[in-house]
């Protein structure tokens, strides 16, 4: 509730900064119009028809556009106080209809009042100057008034598209962020569930010694993952040192029928990100279909290597034609390829292939774009 709170609070208050910089900016157009007014009158008059200083004369101009001002000002504080409302179609007829009766005359009484004073004329002669209003003067006037109204609701109008547009990228994002959080928390019990498999393979075999070492190597995977779960990025070499860990805990249960080769470029692994537990999939879905399936001996390759400014991570793994039918779920491939999307969009991809037909090569590849860890990385301190 106090984060919440707070987070109100600077929205008002970000709200009353950009009603300041309205009226500024507001204030700035008007009186650079006035300028501009004044140098026409300079520029189209004879010098001498010119009786007062050219300060006064932009002075009796500035206070002509003043009240312009002052309606974009109030106009500002309605909209910031009620949005909703003032923007309605039934809200700006009203507004409209209130400036053409009440605020034109005001805006005509206000420059014939400012005339007589400049020209040091009794003010009782008002209602005779006011009669004497051109059509020309009216139609100046009331254009200047609705410029000042569409101006004012046509950026409001803008301002409350954008603040919708950016609440809608905001709300994505937390939504994207939520699927993101689903699809890891996924992973982890389905690792969790494979890893436990193996090592009820292994007490169900002869050698209790391998089933105890798995158990303590699971420990630390499992400490990983928990950690992992704490952060956004990790590095590649904490994810490839995670990887090693796993294998070797799945070398107690497989032994000889499974070799492992690793094709390592080299270079500092630290200091490129990776979203956490990005290439465990790829290494279950090998050990399940090239390793657990059948009973020969099985090679997997796993390779690191830079490729056009992405980080490619490949494994390879045979897939026997006299494995069992037994087919996975495919979640740790789907979830792989859902979170890429949603962490890099089309920057990122994961490419799956099948060589051969009876006996084959299954390959999985992913690659992500290199960006530096800066301070998003928990970095585990894993050497390679």
């Amino acid at each position: 509730m106090p984060e919440q709170n707070n987070n109100m609070n600077k929205h008002k208050a970000r709200e009353l900064s950009s009603l300041i910089v309205i009226c500024a900016l507001s204030f700035c157009l008007w009186m650079l119009i006035a300028s501009f007014h004044t140098l026409a009158i300079f520029l189209d008059q004879n010098q001498d028809v010119i009786t007062l200083p050219k300060t006064l004369i932009l002075f009796k101009y500035i206070c002509i556009f003043l009240p312009l001002w002052l309606l974009n000002c109030v106009l500002a504080f309605m909209i910031w106080r009620r949005p909703e409302h003032m923007l309605t179609p039934l809200s700006m007829a009203a507004s409209i209809a209130v400036m053409l009766f009440i605020g034109l005359p005001l805006l005509t009484a206000n420059k014939v009042l400012i005339m007589l004073w400049f020209a040091d004329q009794p003010w009782t002669l008002f209602s005779q100057e006011m009669k004497k209003t051109s059509a020309f003067v009216l139609w100046v006037d009331l254009f200047l008034i609705f410029f000042s109204y569409f101006l004012q609701t046509g950026f409001a109008m803008w301002q409350r598209t954008a603040a919708k547009e950016l609440e809608l990228i905001e709300t994505e994002n937390e939504s994207m962020g939520l699927r993101l959080q689903l699809l890891q928390g996924q992973l982890k019990p389905h690792f969790l569930f494979n890893a436990l498999n193996s090592i009820s393979a292994l007490v169900r075999g002869a050698d209790r010694r391998l089933a105890g070492t798995a158990l303590q190597q699971l420990n630390a995977l499992l400490r990983y993952v928990l950690e992992s779960s704490k952060h956004e990025w990790l590095s590649v070499a904490d994810e490839l040192q995670f990887i090693r860990d796993y294998l070797n805990m799945q070398l107690l249960r497989f032994g000889d029928r499974m070799h492992i080769e690793w094709q390592i470029e080299e270079r500092d692994w630290h200091a490129l990100p990776c979203p956490p537990l990005l290439f465990q999939p790829l290494v279950e879905n090998a050990i399940h279909h090239g390793v657990e399936n059948h009973h020969e001996q099985c090679s997997i390759l796993l390779e690191l290597q830079s490729i056009n400014g992405k980080t490619s991570f490949r494994i390879r793994n045979a897939v026997f034609s006299t494995s069992k039918a037994r087919n996975g779920h495919g979640l740790g491939i789907s979830s792989t390829r859902e979170r890429l999307q949603i962490l890099y969009q089309d920057r990122a991809s994961l490419i799956t292939e099948k060589s051969g037909q009876a006996d084959s090569i299954f390959l999985a590849e992913i690659q992500i774009p290199q960006t530096s860890c800066g301070d998003r990385v928990m970095n585990t301190g894993h050497k390679l």
